[in-house]
């Protein structure tokens, strides 16, 4: 019985986890509001994988917006990103 709630669990959440364009695109308007974000866009190895690799773009998009303004979580989502530009190169 368990298992069956965990899968369905699962299938109400999944949607959630997806990343598409639209969110890309929104997160990284507003990450271009800390000057951290500007450093990684001027760096031209890191620019190309920002705009195309596939990883890298989903982490932006998996970003929370709303709370980018808490400095400890502007340092969460600076450190993810940095994790998944050393990944990609």
């Amino acid at each position: 019985m368990g298992f069956i709630f965990d899968i369905f669990s699962l299938a109400v959440y999944i949607p959630f986890l997806q990343v598409d364009e639209e969110d890309i695109s929104r997160n990284a308007s507003e990450l271009k509001r800390y000057s951290w974000f500007h450093a990684l866009l001027n760096n031209p190895a890191y620019r190309q994988l920002i705009i195309y690799h596939q990883d890298v773009r989903h982490v932006i998009g998996r970003c929370n917006t709303n709370k980018l303004h808490r400095k400890r979580y502007n340092l969460k989502c600076e450190r993810k990103l940095l994790k998944a530009l050393h990944r990609a190169m």
